[in-house]
């Protein structure tokens, strides 16, 4: 493993945002002006929960749930979470392409992939196997300009087993939003670590995440201006807890072992 310096989560979230605020590039993108830099990375050894600015985890969860479903209806996604995804559904509620095909019905040249059942089966059977890799990237969608990007974050996720049984997971995310949707993100495949961890019988280690264009919106500046105000404030952080009921990925087998109080709660607006 690499050399990470380990500090809690939301002083290096504060660090992000802030070099990003200082040290940015502001352009004009398709649906707003941002800031952005490009390649930041961070390593988790515990759950990566932002508690400076109030973080929806369990509607994060029921996200990640219905993604692992298979489903690609927002009538099938729990109605907290709908209206996410609304935006880019057709009027029946349908999606094309997005992270629930790709995780679980992923196609190749001659036939379609389960993803997860395949990171299952490689943890269980080739725990030290180099190909523990999946995508939620697919180019042959992209071809099309008319084609909505509805598996938006555009992941690439890579396991590895220590001999001790421990896995890890480093998350290459192609686009993040860093302060409507990133907490979101890290708390989602931080529970998904602890499901593939649980289904293959082993122990969850670090989660390390890169960013590839990590952006702040315009609209956003002010809020990213007080999380870098208030962050060293918070100095504990509820962990997430895993009790599952079936061998289905399941938001409400998921609790924090401590009451959870951001400071900031304030709403954001989506640019899309």
């Amino acid at each position: 493993m690499g050399v990470y310096k380990i500090m809690h989560v939301d002083t290096l979230y504060k660090d992000l945002i802030n070099n990003i605020i200082v040290d940015g590039s502001e352009v004009q993108t398709r649906n707003s002006i941002t800031k952005r830099k490009f390649t930041m990375t961070v390593k988790f050894t515990s759950t990566p929960l932002i508690s400076v600015r109030r973080t929806a985890w369990k509607n994060a969860l029921r996200e990640m749930e219905w993604f692992l479903s298979g489903s690609n209806n927002i009538n099938d996604l729990h109605p907290k979470v709908r209206h996410w995804w609304k935006p880019w559904a057709d009027v029946n509620g349908f999606l094309p392409n997005n992270y629930s095909r790709q995780f679980r019905d992923f196609y190749g040249i001659s036939n379609s992939v389960d993803q997860i059942d395949y990171l299952v089966n490689t943890l269980k059977k080739h725990p030290f196997s180099r190909r523990s890799v999946i995508t939620t990237w697919n180019t042959a969608d992209m071809l099309d300009d008319n084609t909505p990007i509805t598996n938006c974050h555009g992941s690439l996720i890579q396991l590895f087993v220590e001999p001790d049984d421990t896995v890890h997971m480093t998350m290459y995310q192609r686009s993040s939003d860093m302060l409507l949707g990133l907490p979101h993100n890290w708390i989602q495949y931080w529970a998904l670590l602890m499901y593939l961890a649980e289904r293959s019988n082993r122990k969850v280690g670090s989660f390390i995440w890169i960013g590839g264009d990590c952006h702040i919106y315009k609209d956003h500046y002010d809020i990213a201006n007080k999380i870098i105000k208030y962050a060293s404030t918070i100095t504990k952080t509820p962990q997430l807890l895993y009790r599952p009921t079936s061998k289905e990925f399941k938001a409400d087998d998921f609790i924090l072992d401590a009451k959870y109080e951001p400071r900031i709660k304030e709403s954001l607006k989506m640019a899309i």
